[in-house]
């Protein structure tokens, strides 16, 4: 303490109005509120609120716009997402402003001018402020345009400049109901603190990704060199050699290892579908949340999963829903390659429901609907294709939520894929062909969980050895119709593993294992094998260790170029999302 008497709230309030605190800014919104009080409790009251208000506004403003760049939304979704994001940053800033006054109230006990304390906790709580707002806008500033990233950096410093001030403003308040004497005159040191600090995020916040953030650049020509060679991808997913018995055979030690930054499968199909990272493709996570009032379903970002997830779903103002064809930013390589002019056939690969072309697209949604007779709007392209397919499917007599069901799942998907698949291949004849085989991984992850009885776990350990043997032979055998020049086995180990490896065969392979891989090689691999020229803009780029000398391309363009966004049918996202649950992916 100073030791002074402490002064009266008429006395403090004339004094900060002598003084001039109540001509700046943001500090004399909230001081004005608190000074027009006619007690010391109401005026903390007022100014607790206004400083609240401008928290929480720029709170709510900065994760509206990260969570819109993540996830495509338009300025109207943007809006309906803020105002419902505004709600819940009131809550959290009014905790923030009550600790705010607590930490004013302790440090001005010590000795020091009312400016000088404000000034010290409205720094510290501006480089906390910033370095959170930094962090987060990290991801949505890769995916982001020019337009994007400038509206990303000036809300983030907008964010930090009015934390400076906010923390001021609550502390003076706190100073002056507490009767502590504010001596020095409102000098420009608290505005400029906080117009550098919003400054230092704002830059930091830009220049911390801009070296991985690429031009797409304009669409380019694909002269793609001529040949007639066919490449086949076939991608096994949650693979054990365990899973055979010994002496079996499985694909022993032979081709590549790899590692996975994410273990959701959603982001890591995509990746080595697409040569690119989660923040340029955009698929993240299984998980999205339909917002009422906003168009698209978004996926949370800075913070505010919970309030997303779980509190908004709990009142009925949001729903639960899942990735589509529509979260992918960045073409795969099946629409590289149609756009090259090179047939492409794609069966059940995450994020092709609904599916759209040029290539053919059976989706990963197609089993379930056929089996169920629903409508195939948007299950296949083109549509003939899907309908074909559809004829392929079977049902089954399991009761829904048994294991027997689960196993009839899992096993029936990966069949119905590999008919399709094969039927598609012999008579279409397409140069590039990818196919998913997710049964592995449904049955691993089933076996793996905590709750199972022993004699489920029996059932499962048997369906994961048919299941492996199954698909060891497909992924063994020719192919009907001619089989492929070069063939790309994914043995990914699934959910619960951060690794796989891929095996390369056939005249275009290299016939040894190749040096270093990784999952957002495969794509510029692929296309290189079939004369599609590489992407400078891709983070991937070709394995040349998997492919015999001389037989890619080595010629590059500067993108591959945007992805056509096309008009997507009408979908039934309950009954995507319950499928998806029936199968162990959500919960």
């Amino acid at each position: 303490m100073t030791g002074e008497p402490p002064l009266s709230f008429e006395e403090a309030r004339e004094r900060l109005r002598q003084r001039g605190y109540l001509d700046r800014g943001v500090e004399g919104a909230v001081l004005k509120g608190a000074l027009a009080s006619r007690t010391r409790a109401r005026a903390l009251l007022k100014a607790a609120f206004v400083a609240t208000l401008f928290l929480a506004s720029a709170l709510a403003a900065a994760q509206a716009v990260m969570t819109a760049l993540a996830s495509g939304l338009g300025p109207r979704d943007a809006l309906a997402l803020f105002a419902w994001l505004l709600a819940g940053a009131a809550a959290f800033g009014a905790l923030v402003v009550s600790c705010l006054m607590a930490l004013a109230w302790l440090r001005g006990r010590s000795r020091g001018g009312g400016d000088q304390v404000a000034t010290e906790i409205g720094v510290a709580f501006g480089l906390v402020s910033g370095g959170f707002a930094a962090l987060a806008a990290a991801p949505a500033l890769e995916i982001a345009g020019a337009a994007g990233a400038v509206a990303l950096v000036a809300v983030v410093a907008l964010l930090v400049f009015l934390s400076v001030r906010v923390a001021r403003s609550v502390t003076l308040t706190v100073l002056v109901t507490s009767g502590r004497e504010v001596l020095e005159r409102p000098g420009k040191k608290g505005a400029l603190v906080a117009l550098g600090l919003a400054a230092l995020a704002a830059v930091g916040a830009f220049l911390g990704t801009s070296a991985a953030r690429r031009n797409e650049g304009a669409d380019e020509p694909l002269v793609v060199a001529s040949g007639r060679s066919r490449v086949v991808v076939v991608g096994i997913d949650g693979w054990s050699d365990r899973f055979l018995p010994a002496g079996a055979g499985g694909f022993g030690a032979a081709g590549t290892a790899y590692a996975k930054e994410q273990l959701d499968p959603a982001a890591v199909w995509t990746t080595a579908a697409t040569g690119e990272g989660v923040a340029r493709h955009g698929v993240g996570s299984l998980d999205l949340v339909r917002v009422r009032g906003v168009g698209v379903p978004v996926k949370p970002e800075a913070g505010t999963g919970w309030y997303l997830r779980r509190l908004l779903p709990a009142i009925r103002m949001a729903r639960p829903e899942s990735v589509t064809s529509a979260s992918r930013r960045v073409p795969a390589a099946w629409d590289v390659s149609a756009r090259a002019g090179i047939a492409a056939l794609v069966v059940g690969w995450w994020t092709t429901y609904p599916a759209t072309g040029p290539a053919t697209v059976l989706s990963n949604h197609l089993y379930f609907a056929a089996r169920a007779g629903a409508p195939l709007t948007g299950e296949g392209w083109p549509p003939e294709a899907g309908v074909r397919a559809a004829k392929l499917a079977h049902g089954t007599a399991a009761p829904a939520g048994s294991v027997e069901r689960l196993v009839a799942d899992a096993s029936g998907l990966d069949a119905f894929s590999i008919a399709a698949f094969e039927e598609a291949w012999e008579k279409d004849r397409p140069r590039l062909g990818l196919i998913y085989l997710p049964g592995l991984d449904i049955l691993g992850s089933a076996l793996s969980e905590p709750g199972r009885s022993a004699p489920d776990r029996v059932v499962l350990a048997r369906a994961l050895t048919a299941e492996a043997e199954r698909l060891r032979d497909f992924a063994s055998k020719p192919l009907p119709g001619g089989d492929a020049d070069l063939r790309l086995l994914l043995l990914d180990g699934g959910r619960h593993e951060r690794s796989g490896r891929v095996v390369a065969s056939g005249p275009l392979a290299a016939g040894v294992p190749a040096g270093p891989f990784r999952l957002v090689d495969l794509a510029p691999t692929v296309l290189a094998a079939l004369g599609v020229p590489s992407s400078r803009s891709c983070e991937g780029r070709v394995a040349s260790g998997l492919l015999s000398p001389g037989t890619a391309t080595t010629s590059t363009v500067a993108s591959w170029g945007r992805l056509r966004a096309a008009g997507a049918p009408p979908i039934d996202p309950k009954e995507y999302v319950d499928n998806l649950r029936s199968l162990g992916y959500l919960k």
